[in-house]
């Protein structure tokens, strides 16, 4: 099954909108299509920035997913942990967490909108790209 790492923003594309390429990954992913990896930073980056005021009023409309969310990342998702010498990978620091988790979880694919990311395209077996590039890889079933 692949194994695959998904940014921040595209976490939370996905629960603002149920439309567009992120809301279909997540929805693959609670299909039990691919495996979900993350690492404790960024569950915890996650859950700061799902329960900021600002997503809060955004998903004010919907019913409030993101407890479910969080519970489902850490019941269905596979944690990941350890260090990665990644330091310097990428432009921006912050970034390296994502990074880190790809090469600990021997992923297939990191998922993310991230320029600073998107600009490596593949990291060690890692392959680096956008939420609509990973749906039809999702999509034509082929894990590489």
């Amino acid at each position: 099954m692949m194994r695959v790492v998904l940014d921040t923003s595209v976490i939370v594309s996905g629960l603002i909108s149920a439309k567009g390429s992120p809301a279909l990954i997540i929805s693959r992913w609670i299909q039990g299509e691919f495996t979900l990896l993350h690492s404790p930073a960024m569950l915890a980056e996650l859950e700061d920035v799902l329960n900021r005021a600002w997503l809060a009023e955004r998903l004010a409309t919907t019913p409030n997913r993101v407890p479910d969310f969080l519970k489902a990342v850490r019941v269905m998702g596979e944690l990941v942990s350890g260090y990665a010498p990644v330091g310097g990978v990428v432009r921006d620091p912050f970034d390296e967490m994502f990074v880190a988790c790809a090469v600990l979880g021997r992923a297939d694919y990191l998922v993310t909108v991230d320029k600073d990311l998107l600009v490596l395209q593949q990291y060690g077996q890692t392959h680096i790209m956008n939420p609509a590039t990973f749906l039809s890889k999702l999509g034509s079933g082929h894990d590489s």
